[in-house]
């Protein structure tokens, strides 16, 4: 079984009966780029035939027990893709014609031959057997079926029938060109392609586009192209491409797309509708969870949250105490202090919102920052008594947003208290019990605009 021979060093097998023969190769090719194999058999080469890392054999046809084209018949029948020459001088023309013939050799070569001459044959060929394999690579990994070349020393253009079938392209009258090759490539596509395939050119790296045609009828169709590129000096540098139409597998993901939004839009309308459930139960904290959710996206954003943790956080924030709706509302609303017993059922509360969201499919861990939002850093806190890192960084910045608020705001047990006064509590507590770097936004963030929580609740922020 052979190996890509991109990715090894290419070998060359010398196979003669003569020590002084091979002795010569030796000197005459140790600077060569490619490995080397000597041996004085054909016996002992076929050992080596089928290891997988041999790419051309240079066999003597005069050798005792079996001629070189005798041994080459063999190599072509077990490993027909190693390059077969023959080096001689005694074989007569006959048979060496009948060995070309018949497939058993690819080059026949005199003896004596110039140490050069010999190296630029089989460089020729080492040549040939690359690019051969970056074709037969590219194929292995595309499914397409249109196949496109750009000769770039040659500077033309050849590509497959099918190629003209799903580019709507015609065979040009003349020799093609980019333009032709291309013509119906979308205006928009047009300039990004181009760049593309001379960032493939002059990189030789591999590279990948999608873009747009416009078919004769004025339909927008989709293709997929896959480019690589051979480059050996000056001997080859060719282009190739592979492309195929994908225009039902983009139509899918635009329909996947849009039932995506209406998911979303859906558990964004249900998220709204169990936060209204809780205020309705609660109407003195009426607009404290939508608060507390733009308090804390803002929060989250001065820390460098992502886009999709912030998500997350305001979700989270927004349904925070949803499971306040297990707690009677006249201890919601009672105006004095709470008895131990009432306190102890209120702080259940972190415990039912787990309960009634751990099943909803969100993208970010929501359920358990509307868990956690009551823990503190030095473990005084609800309900598990967490510390320190074991609490979500959503969590811990909702705790901030929630104290802050709520300090900040009327409840039926006291008037609001200011924003001062809570920034003071969180200062004094920041870094012990509550998140340093989420004081610290949140101290920014009302220096800076201090109207905040009001406009939040009125939606202007």
């Amino acid at each position: 079984m052979t190996t890509d021979v991109r990715s090894r060093e290419q070998a060359v097998l010398f196979v003669d009966d003569e020590p002084a023969v091979l002795q010569g190769l030796r000197r005459a090719l140790h600077k060569a780029s490619f490995r080397r194999y000597f041996v004085e058999s054909a016996f002992q080469a076929l050992e080596l035939i089928d290891s997988g890392k041999i790419d051309i054999v240079v066999a003597d046809e005069q050798m005792p027990g079996m001629s070189g084209s005798e041994f080459l018949a063999i190599v072509r029948n077990r490993q027909p893709h190693i390059v077969r020459i023959i080096l001689s001088g005694h074989a007569s023309m006959e048979r060496v014609i009948a060995a070309i013939n018949t497939g058993q050799i690819h080059r026949f070569l005199t003896k004596p031959i110039d140490a050069q001459q010999l190296l630029d044959v089989i460089e020729e060929h080492l040549s040939a057997l690359r690019l051969q394999a970056t074709k037969m690579a590219l194929h292995s990994r595309t499914d397409t079926i249109g196949r496109w070349e750009w000769d770039i020393l040659g500077g033309t253009w050849r590509w497959s029938e099918s190629f003209g079938r799903i580019m709507h392209c015609p065979q040009p009258a003349g020799e093609a060109s980019f333009a032709t090759l291309f013509a119906t490539v979308h205006p928009e596509d047009r300039a990004e392609l181009l760049s593309i395939v001379y960032g493939c050119r002059d990189s030789g790296q591999t590279r990948e586009a999608e873009h747009r045609i416009v078919t004769p009828d004025g339909a927008v169709r989709w293709i997929a192209q896959f480019m690589d590129v051979f480059r050996d000096g000056d001997r080859a540098w060719t282009l190739f491409g592979m492309l195929r139409d994908i225009t039902d597998h983009k139509e899918k993901e635009t329909l996947q797309a849009e039932r995506l939004v209406l998911l979303q839009t859906t558990l964004n309308k249900t998220v709204e509708a169990l936060a209204r459930m809780t205020e309705i139960r609660d109407p003195y904290t009426a607009g404290h969870q939508i608060r507390v959710a733009r308090l804390a996206k803002e929060i989250g954003k001065r820390m460098g949250l992502d886009p999709q943790r912030l998500e997350g956080l305001e979700t989270a924030a927004k349904l925070h105490d949803i499971g306040k709706i297990y707690v009677p509302a006249e201890f919601l609303a009672k105006p004095g202090t709470l008895r131990e017993a009432e306190m102890s059922l209120m702080k259940y509360h972190p415990e039912i919102g787990f309960q009634i969201i751990q099943d909803i499919p969100f993208a970010m861990p929501v359920a358990q920052a509307v868990l956690q939002h009551h823990e503190r850093l030095d473990g005084t806190g609800y309900p598990a008594g967490l510390k320190a890192d074991a609490i979500l960084p959503e969590a811990r910045i909702i705790a901030v947003a929630d104290v802050f608020e709520a300090m900040s705001s009327y409840r039926p047990y006291r008037p609001g208290l200011g924003h001062e006064a809570a920034l003071t509590e969180l200062r004094v507590r920041k870094g012990v019990g509550f998140d340093a770097e989420a004081v610290d936004a949140l101290e920014g963030l009302i220096e800076e605009h201090p109207d905040f929580l009001e406009s939040a609740l009125s939606g202007s922020a």
